[in-house]
């Protein structure tokens, strides 16, 4: 077939059109069974995984019954049509997996079975696609000029979806775009099929007895073993570049659309690479061994001690910087090895040889990813995982070096220089990985050291210190997790609901980090249960090893059940269970994090709660914006009417508030403060006494009650349907566009709050609930440097509630805020 004829070019568009419909099915299909089965490392695993052996079964089929030059646009038509009519049913996977825990399928058997019953089956009609559109070209350059078209259509698909579509259309509509796309390339095929002008004469071979293929009987493994190597670098390359970026999905999407576009462009290249196909796949697995080997040093050496691109960076500024990093530091290595493949196409004489070959290339890119995450990256790191997969190439060009050339044509390396090569490659490897071990892996601030530092599945964890009582764990190079020197901070994040709550006997807590605030917990001597729930096994890790002096050895504590999970999943296995669930500070614009301020995620949590329940969800106004706070407001009070204010601490620049909701919508009126003050005695006068001022007395902790929380203007919901959180914050990180809800403008929304009428409290607390206004305004002061600063501060102890000017043992360096009270004078 001509490559200009009419039906050449139909078979592009096809190709085109179903590789961006395939992509973007692959991100909603992954976002709507993590909206359903948590965020968890093994969620992300096995929905990658049912895509990838779906695809290599639809191959493995194409193989085994390939297609013709008469019947390859039927076979497309069948296939998208199959694709368009199961993608939509894999947008109802809620309904389903409500039906199936109805049948008593729950936790890990509804996580293995749904994302077979969703992705698998339409995953396997994708599959026979390409095989299908190949076998109406000519074997040869041609196919791997289709499968260009087809990567390039993958590119338009994650960048049209990631960009466009998801942030604007939501899950659902985008989904059902994706079908009618499929829908459309359905009916042209269809059409095609009966169109004797877009039929395709067979090969002269045709009908004649099958030649053998001029090929190596190893072929089926190069084929294995590329798209092995491929999809683990991809791995180690979004890890890498978590280092470096901000943590949101389109920061992982562009470096996606970079790997994707450097694939594409290597089958270009494959398609007019000169000579044999033998020699040239030694001499591309010979230059992919050399350019990885040298990738680690390149990456550092462009961003050393894994500077991080700044945020400040206006967006056009931001991403061209990630755009040219990735250009440096990724394309070139994926280019290179990403001819292997395409040159494996040119030497296929046959459709079902192509099938079988992409087959074998997708089972191998599954277990590529599955390898290097679960194994090679927390056994070898960041750096030393990339020169794993360049001795893979090296050894792979050692194996090929041994063949003869079957088509008789040399490679165009002498034999003595591609030996001299592949020995020099060898010891550069060797002396590389011998130095491995002291490249950085995360970037500690000036006079921290590194404690320790381990990758997995969810990302690069470090603990660093910087003296004796100043730790962090780290993730991702980009955000600490928590400190010791704000424990007492962290502890009253779990003291402030629980006091309120004022009798809890079950609770549980949404997250870890250094164990600070489940410590806070434990030291309530009333609770029975107390269950855990953190999805980084890592950071759990580190808590134990580094932060017992911090959080009070917890994890020792018989009550504890710590689980390993997506706590947005694990909560709602529960109904009925808590009277108190605290729900931590979570990241608003990174993956996955912005479902745990969905409603779904509250309606789940409101479930849990027992008949007197409390949740708290606390939210870090330093790192959202005024919009972003309101969307959260709304969201929570969809779920739970009649909720009420809570402060953390009284610090301008870097305050935490927590929204707090009773079980069955009652208003902060039913609280007994008489349990109140009951439970701060206990705190006051138990075993290991709590020397925090603000939770030791009644008074202290109506200090941090703001009040009822207005209904904010008409605007969006955050649901898991549409992520407008995670979409509009990661759209504002970048250039800091919207400023943060910190500051005066915090402060005179919280006092506007306390103002309202009628108040909450009881009237022998409004006095202490007025000193907690006032020692925010004092903050606010002291940091613009205002006038009244001097006069505010002459008041500090005549505002203090008389129960905490009292309390010899309180510990004022504990105070949350800059200005603390008789510190100085002590």
């Amino acid at each position: 077939m001509n490559a200009t004829t009419p039906a050449s070019r139909a078979v592009s568009w096809v190709l085109l059109a179903s590789g961006a419909a395939a992509l973007a099915h692959q991100v909603v299909w992954t976002r709507r069974l993590v909206d359903i089965l948590g965020a968890s490392a093994e969620t992300f695993s096995r929905v990658v995984g049912a895509f990838c052996i779906g695809l290599a079964l639809g191959s493995a089929w194409a193989a085994l019954r390939p297609a013709s030059a008469a019947s390859g646009w039927r076979r497309i038509a069948q296939a998208e049509l199959t694709v368009a009519a199961l993608g939509a049913l894999a947008l109802a996977a809620v309904p389903l997996a409500d039906t199936l825990r109805a049948w008593g399928l729950g936790g890990d058997g509804l996580r293995v079975l749904l994302p077979l019953l969703l992705v698998g089956p339409p995953a396997v009609a994708m599959g026979r696609v390409l095989p299908s559109a190949l076998a109406l070209l000519p074997p040869g350059r041609p196919a791997v000029r289709a499968y260009a078209v087809n990567t390039f259509g993958g590119v338009a698909g994650i960048g049209a979806t990631v960009f466009w579509a998801l942030p604007s259309l939501g899950l659902f509509q985008t989904g059902l775009a994706a079908c009618g796309v499929n829908l459309g390339i359905a009916a042209l095929a269809f059409l095609a099929s009966r169109d004797r002008g877009w039929s395709f004469a067979p090969p002269p071979s045709e009908g004649a007895p099958a030649a053998a293929d001029p090929l190596p009987a190893g072929a089926g493994w190069v084929a294995f073993t590329s798209g092995f190597l491929v999809l683990g670098l991809e791995v180690v390359a979004q890890h890498q570049f978590a280092q470096v970026t901000i943590n949101s999905h389109f920061s992982g999407s562009a470096l996606l659309v970079l790997v994707l576009l450097g694939l594409a462009v290597a089958s270009l290249v494959a398609a007019r690479w000169p000579g044999g196909e033998l020699p040239a796949l030694r001499d591309a697995s010979l230059m992919a061994a050399g350019v990885w080997m040298l990738q680690p040093v390149l990456f550092l050496g462009l961003r050393p001690g894994l500077q991080i691109l700044p945020y400040e960076l206006p967006p056009w500024a931001y991403f061209t910087q990630l755009t040219l990093l990735g250009l440096a530091v990724l394309v070139p290595g994926f280019l290179v090895s990403g001819c292997l493949f395409p040159l494996l196409l040119r030497a296929a004489s046959r459709p079902a040889v192509v099938a079988r070959w992409l087959a074998l290339n997708g089972a191998g890119a599954w277990l590529g990813a599955e390898f290097t995450q679960g194994i090679l990256l927390p056994a070898l790191g960041l750096w030393a995982t990339v020169l794993a997969a360049a001795a893979g190439y090296l050894a792979l060009g050692i194996g090929l070096s041994i063949l003869r050339p079957l088509d008789g044509v040399p490679s165009r390396i002498p034999g003595v220089v591609r030996w001299g090569a592949l020995g020099a490659l060898g010891i550069l490897c060797g002396f590389l990985a011998l130095t491995s071990g002291r490249w950085p892996q995360v970037s500690p601030a000036p006079r921290e050291r590194v404690v320790a530092v381990a990758a997995g599945r969810e990302g690069v964890v470090a603990t660093v210190v910087r003296d004796t009582n100043d730790w962090r764990i780290v993730f991702n190079n980009t955000y600490t997790l928590g400190g010791s020197r704000a424990q007492a901070n962290q502890e009253r994040q779990a003291h402030l609901p629980l006091l309120l709550h004022g009798n809890a006997r079950s609770v549980a807590l949404l997250g870890v980090a250094t164990g600070s605030t489940l410590a806070g917990a434990a030291l309530h001597s009333g609770i029975t249960r107390l269950d855990a729930f953190e999805l980084s096994p890592l950071a759990v890790r580190f808590a134990r090893d580094h932060f017992a002096p911090f959080n009070r050895r917890v994890f020792q504590d018989p009550r504890l059940h710590l689980t390993l999970e997506d706590a947005r999943w694990a909560i709602v296995q529960q109904p009925g269970a808590y009277d108190v669930v605290i729900g931590d500070l979570f990241l608003p614009w990174r993956t996955g994090e912005g479902r745990l301020y969905t409603r779904e995620h509250f309606a789940g949590v409101h479930r849990s709660l027992a008949r007197e329940g409390l949740f708290c969800q606390w939210l870090p106004l330093f790192q959202l914006t005024r919009s972003q706070y309101d969307a959260i407001v709304r969201t929570f009070l969809s779920e739970f009417p009649n909720s009420f204010l809570l402060r953390g601490d009284f610090y301008p620049e870097l305050p935490i508030v927590g929204l707090c909701g009773l079980a069955g919508g009652r208003p902060i009126q039913s609280l007994s403060w008489e349990r109140v003050d009951a439970a701060c005695q206990r705190l006051r006068e138990s075993a290991d006494p709590v020397t925090d001022p603000l939770v030791r007395h009644a008074e202290g902790v109506a200090m941090c009650v703001v009040g009822s929380v207005p209904s904010p203007a008409p605007g969006p919901v955050n649901t898991l349907g549409n992520a407008w959180l995670e979409w509009d914050a990661a759209h504002n990180i970048v250039g800091l566009r919207s400023p943060w809800f910190i500051g005066v403008p915090e402060a005179e929304y919280l006092r506007d709050i306390a103002r309202q009428t009628p108040n909450p409290l009881p009237s022998g607390l409004r006095t202490a609930q007025d000193a907690g206004q006032f020692f925010l305004t004092l903050e606010v002061a002291q940091r613009a440097e205002a006038p009244v600063l001097s006069n505010l501060r002459s008041q500090i102890r005549d505002r203090l509630p008389a129960s905490l000017r009292r309390d010899t043992g309180a510990d004022w360096t504990l105070w949350p805020g800059r200005l603390k009270p008789f510190v100085a004078e002590r």
